[in-house]
C-alpha cells in the first residue's frame, strides 16, 4: 500500500515558477533550465520503480515516495521506502543513461553518456549504505529494530552497468528497473523472521508521516535573482506572453490572444508563494502582485480561494493552501 505518495520536488516546482518569472533573455535563465531538466530527469527515474511496486500485495508492503526525515541537525532523504514485517527496504533510483562504471577504488561512480562525455557522481552505493545507517538511528531513537536492506535501481534499461572484477559482491545492490519485483521477492524469502506485527507496523507508518519534513528551498538567492527582476501579474496560460493579463468583469482578459481565463489569479498566488520565503500575502501584496487597484476585488479572490488566514481587517494576513496558520 502507498502510505506517501510521490509528489512534484519542490526545487522543480520552484524552478518552473522562476523561469514563468524572469525574462526570456535573463542571464541566469540557461542554468535554471538544465537544473531543472537534470531534475525533471531524476524524478522520472524514480517514477520507474512505480509500476513494478504496484505489483506488490497492498496488505504486506508500505511504501513511501520521498521520505525526509531528521535525527536532529540535519535531514536525510530516501527516494523509496518500503516497510513490511520482516524488514525494510531502501531505493535508491538513479535514471542515467549510456555507460556506468562503479569505481571501488576512487568510490565513484563514472557516467559515460550517450554522447561520449564523462561525468562523475557519488558513489550511489555508498549513498544508499549512509540512508540505512541515518534510518536505523532514526527507528533505534524510537526503540525499533527491523533488519534494513538496500538496492540501487537504474530506472533505464539500456543503461550499461560496469564495474572492477573484484567489485562483483557490491554490485548485487545494483539492478536495472525490470529486476525490481523478482529482488524483492527474493529479499523477501531471506528474511523469514517476523519482527513487527500488523499493529506495530501500522504504528511506524504513521510516525514516518509524522515525522516527515517538506524540503525548504529559497529559490532567488539560490540563484541571485532578486525580486525586482521577477515579472509580476496574472500571466496567460495560452499564449505564455508577460503582458499582465487585465481584470475585465469578473474575468481575467490577454490583450495579446484575446483569450480569457477565471481562474489567473489561482496560478498567480502560486508562483508567489514558490518565490517568495514568506509563508504569509496580505491584501496590499497581493494587489501589488496581480496589479490590482481595488482591495475589494482582491479580498473577495483571496476568500474565493479557501486560503487559510489569521487576523482581521486590515491586519488580515493569507496562507498558502493546505498549510495551517500558527495560533
Amino acid at each position: 500500500m502507498i502510505v506517501k505518495e510521490r509528489t512534484i520536488p519542490i526545487r522543480i516546482q520552484k524552478n518552473e515558477a522562476l523561469l514563468r518569472r524572469i525574462a526570456d533573455k535573463h542571464y541566469k535563465r540557461e542554468e535554471i533550465e538544465a537544473d531543472l531538466a537534470k531534475r525533471w530527469a531524476g524524478y522520472r527515474g524514480e517514477q520507474a520503480v512505480d509500476f513494478p511496486l504496484s505489483k506488490l500485495p497492498e496488505k504486506d508492503y508500505m511504501i513511501f515516495h520521498g521520505i525526509r526525515l531528521s535525527n536532529g541537525k540535519y535531514f536525510f532523504q530516501i527516494d523509496t521506502l518500503i516497510l513490511t514485517t520482516y524488514f525494510a527496504l531502501i531505493l535508491e533510483v538513479k535514471n542515467y543513461a549510456g555507460t556506468l562504471y562503479f569505481d571501488p577504488l576512487l568510490n565513484q561512480l563514472i557516467q559515460t553518456n550517450p554522447n561520449g562525455q564523462t561525468k562523475g557522481y557519488a558513489n550511489p552505493i555508498e549513498q544508499a549504505s549512509q540512508q540505512r545507517t541515518e534510518l536505523s538511528k532514526w527507528l533505534n531513537k524510537r526503540n525499533i529494530s527491523i533488519p534494513i536492506d538496500f538496492l540501487v535501481v537504474i530506472g533505464k534499461p539500456s543503461t550499461i552497468i560496469q564495474t572492477a572484477p573484484g567489485n562483483m559482491k557490491m554490485m548485487q545492490k545494483v539492478l536495472h528497473v525490470q529486476f525490481l519485483l523478482k529482488e524483492i521477492e527474493k529479499i523477501g524469502l531471506f528474511y523469514k523472521n517476523e519482527i513487527l506485527n500488523p499493529k506495530e507496523l501500522k504504528k511506524i507508518c504513521r510516525t514516518l508521516l509524522k515525522e516527515h519534513k517538506e524540503e525548504t528551498f529559497d529559490v532567488l538567492p539560490f540563484y541571485n535573482v532578486s525580486k525586482s527582476e521577477l515579472i509580476t501579474g496574472a500571466l496567460c496560460e495560452k499564449c505564455q506572453s508577460t503582458s499582465p493579463l487585465q481584470r475585465h468583469y469578473g474575468t481575467w482578459f490577454c490583450p495579446k490572444c484575446k483569450s480569457i481565463d477565471k481562474n489567473a489569479h489561482i496560478y498567480a498566488i502560486n508562483d508567489y508563494f514558490l518565490l517568495n520565503n514568506d509563508s504569509t500575502i496580505s491584501n496590499r501584496q497581493f494587489r501589488d502582485f496581480l496589479h490590482l487597484s481595488s482591495a475589494s476585488i482582491a479580498k473577495k479572490l483571496l476568500i474565493s480561494m479557501n486560503l487559510p488566514f489569521k487576523g482581521q481587517l486590515k491586519g488580515r494576513v493569507y496562507f498558502q493552501k493546505d498549510s495551517t496558520p500558527p495560533s
